[in-house]
């Protein structure tokens, strides 16, 4: 775990004198992790806080009644 973070530490330190590529590589992943990160707490968020019940009026149905 400690050379994992070590590597990962390195790279970042690179990173503003790599390539073009790796810097665009660099983000998209970021830009993902980052997704993945919002929609798992608006799904929270939803879930938590009621976001499936709705509040709104229904329109009662009556039977048509012959005169």
């Amino acid at each position: 775990m400690n050379k994992e973070s070590q590597d990962l530490l390195t790279k970042l330190k690179e990173l503003p004198h790599a390539d073009p590529v790796q810097i665009a590589s660099f983000i998209i992943i970021v830009l993902f992790i980052g997704c993945v990160v919002l929609m798992a707490c608006l799904a929270c968020c939803y879930s938590c806080c009621n976001g499936c019940y709705t509040k709104r009026r229904l329109a009662k149905v009556y039977p048509l009644t012959d005169k």
